[in-house]
């Protein structure tokens, strides 16, 4: 009898204990997918990374040199590359969108879609990168500061001239 029990509490132990063993061990499978096929899209367009934001399921990275941008995002279980050349932008809007509801008769405000647009000189529309959307990514991990953070490093690319050094 006290075998049976020594038994059943041990199962129970490790039944409980299981989701916080593998639960780390699978997000941590998935951010390494994501940085391994952002670290593949940098080598194939030839891009040095200088600078790298990461959250929730994006990566986001700027040429300096070169003045690129590169944005890579996993939604499902398929990937969103986007590539955007800042020498030909002109200007970057950062666009959120929020969905309201009531609540117990009490208007409430939801972040639904946060989206980066891009102008370019003599384009009709502009590019749009989204970088959330509630309808793929229920978890909304300080979504409007990164995205405030990447559009004003991407100001400081946009109309930066190159700094010439002096020769003589």
């Amino acid at each position: 009898m006290k075998i049976d029990f020594i038994i059943v509490s041990g199962i129970l132990v490790i039944i409980s204990f299981l989701p916080f063993t593998l639960l780390p061990f699978l997000t941590n499978t998935k951010k390494k997918n994501l940085r391994r096929k952002f670290k593949e899209e940098a080598l194939r367009l030839s891009f040095n990374i200088t600078f790298e934001l990461i959250w929730n399921s994006n990566i986001a990275g700027i040429d300096i040199l070169k003045k690129q941008f590169l944005f890579v995002q996993e939604p499902d279980s398929d990937f969103v590359i986007r590539h955007v050349d800042l020498n030909k932008i002109c200007q970057v809007k950062l666009v959120s969108h929020y969905a309201e509801y009531s609540l117990h008769n009490k208007p409430v405000q939801t972040l639904s879609r946060v989206d980066m647009e891009f102008y370019e000189d003599n384009s009709p529309g502009p590019l749009t990168v989204n970088l959330f959307n509630y309808d793929l990514n229920y978890t909304e991990d300080f979504e409007i500061k990164n995205a405030e953070k990447l559009v004003a490093e991407l100001q400081k690319y946009l109309n930066a001239q190159p700094i010439l050094k002096r020769t003589a």
